[in-house]
């Protein structure tokens, strides 16, 4: 390794986009472990505490699970080792991950571990530590883009060793005389191509005395020669492309700095990324929960690309197995994250929110489709073709510096062509092309499929609107209303279909699975994001509307477990929200309350909002009820504490809620604020009287995405109790008449 100047991780810093001047130390109050006291049965978040940089495309998490997608469990008393991960969710599974762990004495082929506790444990954003109890070793680490630095103060008099651990295939070459290691990390859950491994180089600041080495070479344990204080340090790069490449990314981003200096220039990277937005009137517990999920929301997806050394963006794509030009990112469960994740990213970094579909377009390019759920390249998950909507979202809201005819092109494949991959394509659709449903007795998950595949179709015609594309968009939107296929006015849910037209038996509007995905019809009778007033009409109109979202709220939190078998954790996540059939746990509902203001009561949204605020989300390790799944479930704290969300991604509106602080301003990359002040706001004043942008009052319950992102101020006059005159006009529903 060279030692260069002007490390990237520092120039990166000194030009981002963001124009934050944080007036706090905001990384300081981010706890990461917040959602680490989670368990296969039971969900808080389903995380681990990540040291990382924005969007970084290594992270590094202390390690306390053997061999399970829970690498941090905070009830844990045993921790084996600091890891460098990728894994997105423990339901996916970790790749090119390894581990290093100090341990002192002998070595053996027994695996080290110790004994530690939260008390000498510190987790930040920027920097993690830990008293190791069985070794007297206290281990420290930072991070940069795909860098890390580890630090090892061991206790005078002992043997100083680092155990590398590759959980598998791996490959170690030492040079002694350079004081240097390279390995390979090969463990994979799919999604890859090709030579596949995250390739990795250490240097050490200490000499190397001897060497033990795994007879299956899954590790590699190093004794030191440490200086005077004991320490050794452990400069890590990391690339998906070569040692070489590697290398370069731990000189550019670290180099020769001091452990301190890293960490510092890491923390000044989040507290930048943080600042963009501040809230003000918010207790000690609420600022904590805040930034925390603000930085969760600012993890996934992972830049996958690297810069080479001629200063060109390059990336390995999972997707072609090769090197390929250009941006790349990975780790994204669309499914959950084109809900909200996408829409915070069109306001707070619409630059990032660009490169990211650049990103898609690249494995478009290389693949042939868009993915459905990236780790790191096509996994077979979830339902949905949702790129279309991450792309609808951003051209709606100006964000158009990518290709937007290849956007189409890929697009329209999604709506039209067949796959014989669950891991991309639509599975399903040739019923759906033919009947204009999946049908149940044919496809698992049918009347899901349907509603997802209708929304996206909407979204495919906006795509195309931007394109030109305009001879597809008439087929689009009469496909866009096939929502109304599945809907059976004689039981008012929607419901599953058979291919002979008939209505599948024994409904039951509380039993999971089957025709739904990870739900109810409880929870997908509103999946129609796209045309709202629609799915009112379907329902009787406005007040049915109003009672039926009343009844989901008030009903005992009872389920069927459906084809699954046996109780899921969504399951009992959703009773334990302690808010009848509504299951905040899971995204498929993260829309639902926002409902009653195309209704014609907003009143009625700030009660529940303001209920999963203050109950389903909190600064300790339980502090989720549900997976957090790449930021979707912080993004949704996000928007609903500041007081809006979107409700249909693809509009460029947001549903207005109760915002919960007194004061809170978003720092745009134009150089402009946008400011929302909660006037009386306090835990009892949640309702919303009135409503004024830059002083002249609307009457309307939601926001144009222009209002927000040109800069301004949004007043809201808040009171104790609701105010039924404001926004119930046909015409001060979301999101007006808009339309493409």
């Amino acid at each position: 390794m060279t030692n260069r100047l002007a490390p990237l991780f520092l120039l990166l810093l000194a030009a981002s986009p963001l124009i934050a001047k944080p007036s706090a130390d905001y990384a300081d109050l981010v706890s990461p472990l917040i959602g680490t006291d989670s368990t296969r049965g039971f969900s808080h978040g389903n995380i681990y505490p990540a040291v990382a940089a924005p969007f970084g495309m290594t992270f590094w998490t202390p390690r306390t699970g053997e061999a399970s997608g829970w690498i941090y469990q905070y009830g844990a008393r045993r921790l084996r080792g600091l890891q460098a991960t990728h894994q997105p969710s423990p339901w996916m599974g970790d790749y090119g991950n390894f581990g290093v762990m100090p341990f002192v004495g002998e070595s053996t082929s027994e695996l080290p571990s110790s004994a530690f506790s939260h008390d000498d444990e510190e987790s930040k954003p920027h920097y993690y530590a830990v008293s190791l109890q069985d070794s007297g070793v206290r281990a420290e680490m930072t991070a940069t883009t795909r860098s890390s630095v580890m630090r090892f103060t061991f206790p005078k008099g002992e043997r100083a060793w680092l155990h590398f651990d590759a959980y598998g295939p791996g490959d170690f070459e030492i040079d002694e005389s350079k004081k240097a290691l390279e390995g390979t990390a090969r463990a994979n859950n799919g999604g890859v191509a090709a030579d596949f491994g995250c390739r990795f180089v250490a240097g050490f600041n200490a000499p190397i005395k001897s060497v033990n080495r795994s007879p299956d070479k899954h590790w590699v344990a190093i004794e030191f020669a440490p200086p005077a204080s004991g320490v050794v340090e452990a400069r890590i790069g990391t690339s998906f492309i070569d040692h070489e490449q590697a290398g370069l990314n731990v000189d550019r981003e670290i180099g020769d700095k001091p452990f301190d200096e890293v960490v510092a220039a890491n923390k000044a990277v989040w507290n930048e990324r943080l600042g963009v937005i501040e809230i003000e009137g918010a207790t000690d517990d609420q600022r904590v929960t805040f930034y925390s999920n603000l930085y969760r929301a600012l993890l996934f997806p992972r830049i996958f690309h690297e810069e080479n050394a001629a200063g060109e963006l390059v990336h390995y794509s999972p997707y072609s197995g090769r090197v390929e030009p250009g941006e790349m990112y990975a780790d994204n469960g669309f499914w959950d994250t084109f809900r909200a994740v996408y829409p915070l990213l069109s306001i707070i970094d619409p630059e990032i929110n660009a490169s990211m579909v650049r990103g898609w377009l690249n494995a478009y390019r290389e693949g042939g489709w868009f993915p459905k759920w990236a780790s790191p390249g096509y996994r077979d998950c979830m339902i949905g073709t949702h790129v279309e909507s991450v792309i609808a979202d951003a051209l709606c809201k100006g964000i158009d510096d990518f290709d937007v005819e290849l956007a189409a092109e890929a697009s329209l494949k999604d709506a039209t062509a067949l796959s014989d991959n669950g891991a991309y394509g639509r599975k399903g659709l040739a019923e759906y092309l033919k009947l204009g449903y999946a049908a149940s007795d044919k496809t698992g998950e049918a009347t899901a499929r349907t509603l997802e595949f209708a929304y996206d179709d909407w979204c495919v015609a906006q795509v195309c609107e931007h394109a030109g594309r305009v001879d597809a968009i008439p087929q689009l939107l009469k496909r866009a209303q096939n929502y109304r296929n599945v809907f059976d006015p004689e039981v008012d849910f929607m419901r599953g279909r058979q291919a002979d037209g008939s209505w599948r038996p024994d409904f039951k509007p509380d039993e999971w699975g089957g025709p739904f995905t990870e739900g109810s019809s409880w929870h997908y009778s509103w999946s129609v994001l796209h045309d709202l007033p629609g799915l009112i009409d379907l329902m009787g109109g406005d007040d049915a509307f109003i009672a039926k979202l009343d009844a989901m709220l008030a009903a005992e939190p009872t389920y069927g477990v459906g084809h699954y078998g046996g109780v899921i954790h969504e399951m009992t996540e959703m009773v334990a929200c302690h808010m009848g059939q509504y299951a905040h746990g899971n995204q498929p509902v993260h829309h639902v309350l926002y409902l009653y203001n195309f209704a014609g009561a907003p009143w009625k949204t700030a009660a529940p909002v303001r209920q999963v605020v203050d109950t389903l989300y909190g600064p300790g390790p339980d502090g989720y009820c549900g997976d957090e799944d790449n930021g979707q479930m912080s993004a949704w704290y996000l928007f609903s504490t500041l007081g809006f969300y979107p409700v249909c991604p693809g509009k460029p509106g947001y549903a207005i809620g109760s915002p919960r602080f007194a004061k809170a301003t978003i720092r745009l990359q134009n150089g402009e604020d946008f400011v929302i002040e909660a006037d009386g706001v306090s835990d009892t004043a949640m309702h919303v009287g009135s409503v004024a942008v830059d002083g002249a009052a609307i009457s309307r319950s939601w926001i144009q995405h222009s209002e927000i992102a040109g800069g301004g101020v949004m007043t809201l006059k808040m009171q104790d109790e609701p105010n039924r005159e404001w926004a119930v006009a046909p015409d001060d529903r979301p999101f007006g008449d808009w339309t493409p």
